[in-house]
């Protein structure tokens, strides 16, 4: 399985994004820098400046589950924290939310969305 990880924001996104690389690596997904080879995307996103730019992304890889061969999204972060219900609401293609305290779940994540299911940790 290849993931596509985007890490966007603040220096913390940065280091809770290699944690979550860490853990996911370590079970045998292969990292992939190329979006149409992914088969999970995962965006770690910020509220502040980058509030508009996390939500063009989140949209932007959506759109991979339409036409690449990603089968699942993941969005994490600060502003998926605050606006879950927006994000479930608005971006019908987000498999799963998991908020800045259930960065731990990230492989029960990745192994529900897989398995065709949604995924909710806050």
């Amino acid at each position: 399985m290849k993931l596509l990880f985007v890490s966007l924001g603040c220096d913390k996104n940065l280091v809770d994004s290699e944690y979550m690389i860490g853990m996911l690596t370590s079970h045998g997904i292969e990292l992939t820098d190329d979006e149409t080879e992914a088969d999970i995307i995962i965006v770690c996103c910020f509220i502040g400046d980058a509030k508009e730019e996390s939500i063009n992304t989140i949209l932007e890889m959506a759109e991979q589950k339409k036409t690449g061969c990603c089968k699942s999204l993941i969005v994490t972060g600060c502003l998926t924290q605050r606006y879950q219900d927006e994000v479930k609401k608005e971006i019908p293609e987000v498999d799963a939310i998991l908020g800045t305290n259930s960065y731990d779940n990230i492989v029960s994540a990745v192994k529900e969305v897989m398995a065709g299911k949604h995924y909710t940790n806050l």
